[in-house]
C-alpha cells in the first residue's frame, strides 16, 4: 500500500512538472504561432508539433495528459489570439483525450467558423466517449447544412451506437440524409441496419449505408450477418453499383456459393455487376481463373466477353482465337488485342489474316497484336510469313517485324529490299527504317549508291541510331573515295553522324563546281546536328563571292543552328546571330536573322534587336522577335526583359503584342 501511495506521489509531481513545463514552452510559442506572417509560423509551428509528438509516445501517459491539459486551456483562452488556437486545437485533434474535451467543446459551440470546425474534427478523433456527447449536442441543435453534414460524418466515424435514433432522424433530410447513410452503414450495428433497411423503401442512398455495414462485419469477422444483408441488398437494390457490391461481398462471405453467383452474374446482363463478378472470381480461383470461366464464353453476352477476353491467360487461346470470328465487332477488337498479349504461333496466321482486310474492322488491333506478341516461335512464324504466300500477307509479315523490332531478321528484310512486288520492297524498307543501325549502314549506303533511293530514309534512321559514329563516318567516306558526286548521295546522313571527319567533307562540296552539290552541301551544314557547323555556314554567309542561293541557304542554316542547338551556351549563339545579321544582304534576310535573335535569350540579342524596332520596313519582325525574347529573358535577366519590352511597347500598337508586352513588364 505505501509502494501505490508513493507511486501515486510520484506520477502527481511529474504531472504537475511536465504542465508546468509545458506551459511555459506553449506560452513562449503563442506569439509566433501568431506571427502577421503566415509564412513566419511555420517553425513555431513545427515545435508545437513535435513537442505533442514526443508527449504522445507510448509509456508517456501522463506527460501526454498534461500537455493535453495544457493546449486544452490555452485553445479555450479567448486571450490567445486565433491563428495560435486553431495550430493548439489541430495538435489537439491526434494527441488530446478526455482533458481535452470541455474546452475543444466550447470551441464546438463558438461562432468562429475555422474554430469550430477544427474542433469538430478533434472531438472526432477524440477516444473519450464524452467527446460523441459533445457531437450529438451540436447535431441536434444544428441548422447549417454543411455543418450539420460534418457532425454526422464525426458521429459516423466515431462508431457511436448511441447516435443511431439521432442519426436515423436525418435519413429523410434530402440534404443530409446520404450522409446519415454512410454514417450509420460505419456503426454498423444491428441498430442501424435496422434503421437503414426501415428507410430503404424512401431513400435509395441508403443502400450504399448497408454496403458499408456489410463491408464492416465482414472485416470484424461477423460472415453471417454480413451475408444476411448483402443478400437482401443484392434482392432489393435498384441500383448496378450496389448489385454489385452486394456480389463482391457475398463472393467473400460464402466461397462455396461463389461460383453460381458468378456465373450468373456474367450470364445476366448488367456491365457493373459482370464487373464485380470478373473481379470476385480472380480473388476465389488465383491461377485456376481461366479454366473455371472459359467454357462460359460461348454464353456471355458481348460486355462479359469483352472484360473476360481482357483476363485470360494463354490457356484460353483456343477460345479466344474463335472470339476473333465473334458477330460483335467489340468483340472481335478484343479478341484480336487478347492475342497480342497471350497468342503463341498459333495465332499468327489468325492475326495476319486480320491486318489485311481492310473491309473488316479490326486491321490496325490485329497489326499492333502482331507487334506484341509474345515468344521465339510466334516470331518465326512471322519472320516465315514475310518469305511465301501472297504480297499483303508478306507486307503485313514485314510490317509487324519492323513493329517488332525483331533484329534477327535483318538479313531477311534486306533479301527483300529486291523484291519484285514493290509493296513488298517498301515494307521491308519501312522495317529496316525502324530497327537498322550501325552494321545496317555499308549495306544502307550501298544500296543508295545503287540508285535504291528508298534506302535513303532507312540509312538516315540508322545514322540516328549508330552508337559509334565516327566508325560509320569512315565507312561512309570509304565507300565514297574520292568521287565528289558519290559523297554527294551520301550528306544527310553524314549530317547526321556529325564529326570533324564529316563536317571536313561536307565542306569540301560546298565548294565543287556543280552549282546543285553546292546547294546540297549547304543544306546539310544548316542540318548539323550540333553547333560545329555553324564555322563553316557563318564563312559562306559573309563571303563576297557567294552566290544569293547559297548565301541565303547559309543564312537559313545558320539560323536553325542558333535556334536548336541549345546545348551551346547562350552567349556563343548570341554571337552567331549578331554577326550573322552584318551578313545580311537585304530586308528579307535580316527578318530571317531578327527570327534567330529572338530565340536566344542574352542581354546581347536583346541590345541588337533595340535598333531595328525603328525600322519601319523591319518594325514588325523586330517587334514579334523582342516580345519573344522579352517572355524568356524575364526568367533570367528581368532589368533587360523589361527594357526590352518597354522598348518593344513604344514601338508597336500591336494589341496582341502589348497585351504580352505588360505580362513581362507585370512579372
Amino acid at each position: 500500500m505505501k509502494r501505490f501511495l508513493a507511486f501515486l506521489a510520484l506520477s502527481s509531481f511529474a504531472a504537475v512538472s511536465f504542465a508546468a513545463d509545458h506551459n511555459q514552452a506553449v506560452t513562449d510559442l503563442i506569439p509566433k504561432l501568431a506571427d502577421a506572417d503566415v509564412a513566419a509560423r511555420s517553425d513555431a509551428q513545427m515545435q508545437l508539433q513535435q513537442i505533442a509528438s514526443e508527449s504522445s509516445k507510448p509509456g508517456h501517459a501522463a506527460e501526454r495528459e498534461a500537455l493535453g491539459k495544457v493546449l486544452a486551456a490555452k485553445a479555450a483562452d479567448s486571450t490567445v489570439p486565433q491563428p495560435a488556437r486553431v495550430w493548439i486545437v489541430r495538435q489537439l485533434e491526434y494527441m488530446g483525450g478526455a482533458e481535452a474535451v470541455s474546452a475543444i467543446t466550447q470551441l464546438l459551440n463558438g461562432n468562429d467558423a475555422e474554430l469550430r470546425e477544427c474542433a469538430r474534427r478533434a472531438l472526432e478523433k477524440n477516444s473519450a466517449p464524452a467527446a460523441s456527447d459533445s457531437l450529438r449536442a451540436a447535431l441536434e441543435k444544428a441548422t447549417d447544412t454543411a455543418w450539420r453534414i460534418g457532425l454526422v460524418n464525426a458521429l459516423g466515424w466515431r462508431g457511436d451506437t448511441a447516435s443511431v435514433g439521432l442519426l436515423a432522424k436525418q435519413l429523410d433530410d434530402a440534404a443530409v440524409g446520404s450522409a446519415a447513410a454512410l454514417a450509420l452503414g460505419r456503426i454498423a450495428d444491428s441498430a442501424s441496419v435496422q434503421a437503414l433497411w426501415a428507410a430503404s423503401p424512401r431513400r435509395a442512398s441508403v443502400g450504399d449505408g448497408l454496403v458499408l455495414a456489410v463491408n464492416k462485419l465482414l472485416a470484424q469477422g461477423n460472415t453471417t450477418a454480413a451475408k444476411v444483408i448483402a443478400q437482401k441488398v443484392q434482392g432489393e437494390a435498384g441500383s448496378s453499383a450496389l448489385k454489385a457490391a452486394a456480389l463482391s461481398v457475398l463472393a467473400k462471405a460464402d466461397p462455396a456459393a461463389a461460383p453460381q453467383l458468378i456465373s450468373d452474374a456474367l450470364t445476366g446482363a448488367d456491365a457493373k455487376v459482370q464487373q464485380a463478378a470478373l473481379a470476385a472470381a480472380v480473388s476465389l480461383y488465383g491461377k485456376d481463373f481461366t479454366s473455371k470461366l472459359a467454357p462460359l464464353f460461348p454464353k456471355l453476352g458481348a460486355g462479359a466477353k469483352i472484360q473476360l477476353l481482357a483476363l485470360v491467360d494463354a490457356s484460353a487461346e483456343p477460345q479466344v482465337i474463335a472470339a476473333t470470328a465473334d458477330a460483335d465487332e467489340s468483340v472481335r477488337r478484343a479478341a484480336l488485342e487478347s492475342l497480342g498479349r497471350i497468342g503463341s504461333a498459333a495465332s499468327v496466321p489468325v492475326l495476319l489474316a486480320a491486318a489485311t482486310e481492310d473491309a473488316k474492322p479490326g486491321k490496325s488491333t490485329a497489326e499492333a497484336a502482331l507487334r506484341t506478341i509474345p515468344g521465339n516461335a510466334a516470331a518465326a512464324v512471322i519472320e516465315a510469313a514475310a518469305s511465301q504466300g501472297e504480297a499483303k500477307l508478306r507486307v503485313a509479315a514485314l510490317n509487324a517485324l519492323g513493329g517488332r523490332k525483331q533484329t534477327s531478321a535483318l538479313p531477311t528484310l534486306f533479301h527483300y529490299t529486291t523484291d519484285a512486288d514493290s509493296a513488298v520492297r517498301k515494307a521491308a524498307y519501312s522495317a529496316l527504317r525502324s530497327m537498322a543501325a550501325d552494321a545496317e549502314i555499308e549495306p544502307l549506303a550501298k544500296l543508295v549508291l545503287t540508285g535504291k533511293a528508298e534506302a535513303a530514309a532507312a540509312l538516315e534512321a540508322a545514322a540516328q541510331r549508330a552508337n559509334d559514329k565516327p566508325a560509320a563516318v569512315k565507312t561512309l567516306l570509304a565507300l565514297a573515295g574520292s568521287d565528289d558526286k558519290t559523297l554527294a548521295a551520301l550528306l544527310e546522313p553524314l549530317a547526321v553522324l556529325g564529326g570533324d571527319d564529316a563536317l571536313a567533307a561536307v565542306v569540301k562540296l560546298t565548294k565543287n563546281a556543280d552549282a546543285d552539290t553546292q546547294d546540297e552541301a549547304v543544306r546539310a551544314l544548316g542540318s548539323w546536328t550540333d553547333i560545329a557547323a555553324a564555322r563553316p555556314l557563318l564563312d559562306l554567309a559573309s563571303s563576297p563571292d557567294a552566290k544569293p542561293n547559297q548565301h541565303l541557304l547559309a543564312l537559313q542554316g545558320l539560323m536553325r543552328l542558333v535556334k536548336s542547338v541549345e546545348t551551346e551556351p547562350t552567349s556563343r549563339r548570341a554571337d552567331l546571330a549578331i554577326t550573322a545579321m552584318k551578313s545580311a544582304r537585304d530586308d528579307g534576310e535580316k527578318k530571317l536573322v531578327l527570327s534567330g535573335l529572338g530565340a536566344v535569350p542574352h542581354r546581347k540579342t536583346a541590345d541588337a534587336i533595340k535598333p531595328f524596332l525603328t525600322d519601319a520596313a523591319l518594325k514588325k519582325e523586330a517587334c514579334a522577335a523582342g516580345i519573344s525574347l522579352a517572355e524568356a529573358l524575364v526568367r533570367t535577366d528581368r532589368n533587360n526583359a523589361k527594357a526590352l519590352a518597354t522598348a518593344v511597347k513604344d514601338a508597336t500598337t500591336d494589341q496582341g503584342i502589348q497585351r504580352r508586352v505588360e505580362r513581362v513588364l507585370s512579372r
